[in-house]
């Protein structure tokens, strides 16, 4: 089926984090980060059908052809391939140099059309290699480092990146025209390989994340066509009235050189322009060469204030002006046995009650949601779950993938002097030293300063198209002893998913007896 393998999203907490305002980041990266990277147009003709083409621009797949998890989804894959009707054989079968022979044939006959689509859209199908010349160097040097114990990481990595290319380089009547000649394609491997022990084996590894990037698209359920992409933008064209402005309005993993301790952070924004921001007043202390003393983390049991903005519309790549409204509130977190908690409510708006349980977060289901505001009360499915406090740490346990820094993991940019520039007078313009973590397209700002009450909690968070959050006011403890209800289902809150019992007594119900 040309419906396989479309394109990437991102874990969705974590967009739900950048793009509304009472969510914070989770990046399980379930999933990835969508990375979009530079290819070359090679390739056949340009008389693309336009159904093709309709394909290239669709961003998400059918549920048909999206698993719940790594096994069910290659399953699914390998079944649509074969009722296609192209020969298939099974991956374990075919050795690396048959394998590499098979995208020398896709490489060469590739749609430019199919290419530049995904190149104007920052797509992760986007071809990776300018030429083949590229294509054989890059083979040459993973070939290199690929010792006995990798071998079959290695082929499996070359299976996935060929029936990718297959499905989403070629035109309907190219692949009919290969099938005819009696090419064969891999079957989807449905083994999934974990990180090798030693550095020796990290580039192939690296290597072999990329190419299975396909299940931070084909597995989920995010139901919400809106939340089903979150490709980054690429990065802003140098600004013309004061060169840099456009790293310290956005800069994330994409950008070359990388950020540095005081780049990315942002400031007051009135516009999508770099221009139409007031950066936020930062001095470098020292770079990532000198060890962090805090971690990229929240407490686990907590209140804050918190201020800032949020940009709406709600679009990671904006296609329309942005209107930046601020925002005022209390952030509470309540992660205790099994179950993960959050809340924000909002002055004069209302609140946004967050629960899931950790063994829900390991099936990928995504727990339930209350929302409360204008006199009205919804219990609904979560459109991404629960925020994982542990983020912007590497070692995040709900993040499956622990991506590299180059593709969109956790990684430390160093210390900063920084001028905080929250709205709550007591502590607008307050300096502060912090440290300086980004994961994806989120900064995030921990106090560093061990004589500060607030040593090691968080000091701001930023998204360069979302929110920007200044907390303060840090009140450490269980949230739901100063207020009994704050986790429970409000009374004639309208319940629209069985998943809303999650919301019933959890300080008196075992952490069993809240799945559903």
């Amino acid at each position: 089926s040309s419906d396989l393998l479309v394109p990437c999203r991102f874990p969705w907490r974590v967009l739900r984090a950048m793009t509304l305002s009472w969510a914070l980041p989770t990046l399980p990266a379930l999933l990835l980060l969508c990375n979009a990277l530079l290819y070359g147009v090679l390739g056949s003709s340009s008389n693309c059908p336009a159904a093709d083409l309709l394909r290239a621009r669709q961003r998400v797949p059918r549920n048909a052809f999206k698993g719940s998890d790594f096994l069910s989804m290659n399953a699914r894959l390998n079944l649509a391939l074969r009722a296609s009707g192209h020969r298939v054989r099974t991956c374990s079968e075919w050795s690396v140099e048959e394998l590499k022979a098979l995208q020398r044939s896709i490489f060469s006959a590739s749609e430019k059309a199919l290419l530049a689509v995904y190149e104007n859209n920052s797509d992760r199908r986007s071809q990776r290699f300018e030429s083949i010349e590229a294509l054989e160097a890059h083979w040459a040097g993973i070939d290199a480092a690929t010792e006995e114990r990798l071998r079959h990481m290695r082929r499996d990595g070359l299976c996935h990146e060929a029936v990718m290319w297959w499905v989403h380089h070629l035109s309907t009547p190219m692949q009919k025209h290969l099938s005819a000649s009696g090419l064969v394609l891999p079957s989807l491997p449905e083994v999934r390989h974990s990180a090798p022990l030693g550095a020796s084996g990290l580039s192939v590894y690296a290597e072999y994340e990329h190419q299975v990037s396909c299940q931070q698209c084909h597995t989920g359920k995010i139901a919400e066509p809106e939340w089903q992409n979150a490709t980054l933008p690429k990065p802003l064209p140098v600004d013309k009235k004061h060169p840099g402005r456009e790293r310290q309005r956005a800069c994330d993993y994409q950008n070359q050189p990388p950020c540095g301790p005081c780049e990315g952070l942002g400031g007051r924004r009135w516009g999508d322009d770099p221009e139409a921001m007031t950066p936020m007043p930062c001095e470098v202390i020292h770079g990532p060469e000198v060890p962090a003393t805090t971690l990229g983390r929240y407490p686990a049991m907590a209140t804050a204030k918190l201020t800032g903005e949020t940009r709406t519309p709600i679009e990671v790549i904006p296609t329309v002006p942005g209107n930046y409204t601020p925002i005022a509130g209390t952030l509470s977190l309540g992660w205790a046995s099994d179950i993960m908690r959050m809340r924000y409510d909002f002055s004069g708006l209302g609140a946004e009650v967050e629960a899931q349980t950790f063994s829900q977060a390991k099936r990928n289901e995504l727990g339930a949601s209350i929302h409360e505001g204008g006199g009205q009360c919804a219990c609904t499915p979560a459109i991404a779950g629960v925020m994982h406090i542990h983020a912007f740490e590497p070692s995040d346990p709900l993040d499956p993938l622990k991506l590299p820094p180059s593709q969109g993991g956790a990684t430390y940019l160093g210390r900063v002097r920084v001028k905080l520039d929250g709205d709550n007078p007591a502590s607008n313009g307050t300096v502060a030293i912090a440290d300086h973590y980004l994961k994806w397209a989120f900064h995030f700002l921990v106090d560093a300063d061990k004589s500060s009450p607030t040593f090691g909690l968080p000091l701001r968070l930023y998204g360069a198209t979302g929110v920007r959050q200044v907390f303060d006011s840090w009140q450490l403890g269980d949230p739901s002893i100063a207020q009994p209800d704050i986790w429970k289902l409000p009374k004639d809150c309208k319940v629209m998913t069985p998943s809303c019992s999650i919301f019933g007594n959890a300080s008196s119900m075992s952490a069993e007896s809240l799945l559903v």
